[in-house]
């Protein structure tokens, strides 16, 4: 297994993670009919798919929620971090007839056993040998850009186009876009204002997203917000910036969102210069825990009306409003 995937779902190492992606092109062509082929294009080439697939394997938390999202039961899925008792606020109960995949075993031969027609994994999670692997037991469809994190729309159209479920596909969408452009009409000061998001992971580390076309900025850009461009043009490829406390000063966003343990938290707002950040001084800050920052990290269909719903009251203290 990946272990930077299991990184990036399970702690604090989240936006630490740095991935490696083939430069691809995202799309689909022919969309053909139920019984008709299609092709997606995705960062380890392209796929043909033949008919409509019933039986899915699907890893990590993205997939699976485009996946439940429109309505489908995976035979089988994978996601790092998530176990029998796992429950995330946003997700609703899977059902017993989709196997959870165990990460310590040879997960190849379970999903062998589950005879899938389609196998939806993230690059960080399936590398060109492990998609190799993968594309032997089944038509495999990778990350479909090469973004640390694809935007979850793109994930949900290029499903609804394998599965045959494009207005559904449209629809999951349209609400989901519908919820986040409600909250920039109630709060219409978000516009124009800066954020970062970033992870605290160690007293003497953080990690700061500062990439705006990575698509957990998604939801931000779409609300008008944009990056502080100083830290966007250091950034390096991947777009996570590693940050000592001694630059603290430079996190100079309207909007500042940490996921931080308890004892991390304590700490960072001991740090020198703390109360003079922006963010601090118009209650932008907003510290949350491991579920929300997954949620930030790796949006999805399911997951970002709940981060919505979290940082409420930040947006309220920015806007104005």
């Amino acid at each position: 297994m990946n272990t930077r995937g299991f990184l990036r779902r399970s702690g604090f190492a989240l936006l630490a993670v740095g991935l490696v992606a083939g430069a691809a092109a995202c799309g689909s062509s022919d969309s053909g009919s139920d019984s008709g082929a299609l092709t997606i294009e995705h960062v380890m080439g392209e796929t043909k798919i033949d008919g409509t697939p019933s039986r899915v394997v699907v890893f990590g938390p993205q997939w699976l929620d485009a996946t439940i999202a429109l309505g489908v039961t995976p035979v089988g899925y994978l996601v790092p971090g998530m176990t029998a008792t796992t429950k995330v606020p946003w997700e609703p109960s899977i059902p017993d007839s989709a196997k959870r995949l165990d990460m310590t075993g040879d997960y190849l031969e379970q999903i062998a056993a589950l005879n899938p027609d389609l196998i939806l994994a993230p690059a960080f999670m399936a590398d060109r040998t492990m998609y190799d692997k993968l594309s032997k037991l089944a038509p495999t469809i990778d990350s479909l850009s090469s973004a640390q994190i694809d935007p979850w729309q793109d994930q949900v159209t290029a499903l609804g186009k394998v599965l045959r479920k494009e207005p559904e596909a449209a629809k999951v969408i349209a609400d989901v876009d519908g919820k986040i452009d409600a909250v920039a009409a109630k709060h219409p000061g978000l516009k124009g204002k800066t954020f970062l998001t970033c992870m605290l992971t160690g007293p003497s580390q953080l990690m700061v997203l500062a990439d705006p076309k990575d698509g957990s900025a998604e939801l931000f850009t779409r609300l008008g917000m944009t990056m502080p461009e100083k830290l966007v043009k250091e950034a390096p490829t991947g777009g996570r910036l590693s940050l000592s406390p001694e630059r603290l000063s430079d996190l100079t966003s309207d909007l500042l969102v940490c996921g931080a343990m308890p004892s991390l938290e304590s700490k960072f707002k001991q740090l020198p210069g703390y109360a003079d950040l922006p963010a601090v001084r118009s209650g932008g800050i907003s510290f949350v825990d491991v579920v929300a920052i997954n949620a930030i990290n790796q949006p999805t269909a399911l997951s970002v009306p709940y981060v919505l719903q979290t940082l409420e009251p930040a947006f309220a203290n920015i806007a104005g409003s």
